[in-house]
């Protein structure tokens, strides 16, 4: 038994009375756990469009549709917050979404987004199409690789890299390659929770700690 918890139990429940209970039911109804319960719903509709997806045979139609979309509003926010605001009426908002992306991507993918509006989801759309990619991974054994890198890697060696971490992780491996000067020299990977760090700025952190770390001998 963890006597810290169980102490901490104690006081928690010795607080919380019937009335400050209610309360805390109230308040979890009225907001509805606006952020847990917005990742639920967008997972919920994210797992309905890969279903759709998958019955359709077009996984990688969907995919790159919904990856073009969440791009094109992420690099034009003035955008998003026109098909998300609340004074704009729906139907105007979905001609708008029709009149940009209607010959660019899958009909369904386009009836999928004017669903969002219809339902006042469409704010999710960066999540859900976060969640769709974790699932396109899972099916297809992708593996998202974070890297920066001090400077530009050329052909070669993105090739190097791409090859060496397929082969330790016996999966696909995508590299998101992003340039940062100040890692000063070497790579940092990212890969879910694992970090490959290899960069100058790291090995000169480290020894700063170290000196920092060592007793000065007085003499």
């Amino acid at each position: 038994m963890d006597v810290a918890f169980e102490a901490a139990k104690q006081i928690v429940n010795k607080e919380l009375d019937e009335s400050t209970h209610k309360q805390y039911v109230d308040d979890f109804i009225e907001h509805a756990g606006d952020e847990s319960m917005a990742g639920i719903a967008a997972k919920s509709y994210s797992d309905a469009l890969f279903a759709l997806a998958q019955e359709e045979q077009k996984l990688d139609t969907f995919k790159a549709d919904v990856c073009m979309m969440d791009e094109q509003l992420k690099a034009y926010p003035d955008f998003m917050r026109v098909l998300t605001h609340p004074k704009i009426h729906k139907e105007e908002k979905k001609q708008t979404l029709a009149s940009v992306f209607g010959s660019e991507v899958d009909h369904m993918v386009l009836n999928f987004a004017k669903l969002l509006i219809d339902k006042s989801r469409f704010q999710s759309f960066h999540d859900i199409t976060r969640e769709f990619v974790k699932q396109y991974n899972k099916v297809n054994n992708i593996e998202v690789a974070h890297v920066r890198t001090a400077k530009k890697l050329d052909a070669a060696e993105i090739k190097r890299l791409k090859s060496m971490l397929e082969e330790k992780l016996s999966k696909t491996v995508e590299l998101h390659i992003q340039e940062d000067p100040d890692l000063l020299a070497g790579l940092r990977i990212k890969i879910n929770d694992m970090v490959l760090d290899n960069t100058a700025r790291s090995r000169m952190d480290n020894l700063k700690q170290l000196a920092q770390s060592e007793p000065v001998q007085e003499s």
